[in-house]
């Protein structure tokens, strides 16, 4: 397994200084507001306005909820949005229903399946964490069975949840980069190397597009 962790970033403020789109809080906001009334602002409301009359203890709570939801994708702030809750959430409650608990056991059968797809480049992830956890773990995720690794791996899992939510990794799943064989070791067919060749073109064509 090639894989490698990125470098740590080294801004010791960066969470500080994230945060989710205005815009995404006000929708989210609203959301949350149409399904509970006024008791979901009430939750934060202090009476005070300010000069647009809208209460002190809403903006405040709306600049609390952008800061903590910083990096959250729109998958799961829509994954938070489709949540039955029970009584009007608050952040807490909201950020776990955007990013529920990972099973440890589901979660490393899911990592070993996908890793080993990973080799042909036809690995697919529903949680960057779980990916960045057998990154962590290397070659051991193959080479021992759950129960004697059970620990390492939800410590791995816990430890990339957080470091995805600090920012020190990338909530995303870094794209496989094709390598082609060495001239004269592997014999294949020209189809074979114009294909392989055409997909190596296709993935820097996308890095170079989103860069």
């Amino acid at each position: 397994m090639n894989e490698t962790l990125p470098e740590k970033q080294k801004s010791s403020n960066i969470h500080s200084i994230r945060r989710l789109p205005e815009s995404w809080i006000e929708r989210i906001f609203q959301r949350l507001h149409g399904r509970f009334g006024n008791s979901f602002f009430s939750k934060f409301a202090t009476g005070e306005k300010d000069q647009s009359g809208v209460d002190l203890g809403v903006l405040n709570a709306k600049k609390i909820w952008s800061e903590e939801l910083a990096g959250y994708t729109s998958e799961e702030i829509s994954r938070g949005l489709k949540t039955r809750f029970d009584f009007p959430p608050d952040c807490d409650k909201f950020m776990i229903a955007c990013r529920p608990s990972l099973d440890y056991e589901r979660s490393f059968v899911v990592a070993v399946e996908q890793m080993r797809k990973r080799q042909d480049g036809d690995d697919k992830w529903d949680n960057p964490a779980i990916y960045w956890a057998a990154v962590r773990l290397g070659n051991d995720i193959n080479n021992y069975p759950y129960q004697s690794i059970k620990t390492r791996w939800a410590e791995a899992v816990d430890a990339a949840v957080q470091d995805i939510r600090s920012g020190k990794l990338p909530n995303e799943v870094p794209v496989k980069l094709i390598e082609l064989p060495a001239p004269g070791k592997i014999s294949i067919s020209k189809e074979e190397a114009a294909k392989r060749l055409a997909d190596v073109h296709r993935i820097l064509d996308k890095k170079i597009i989103k860069g």
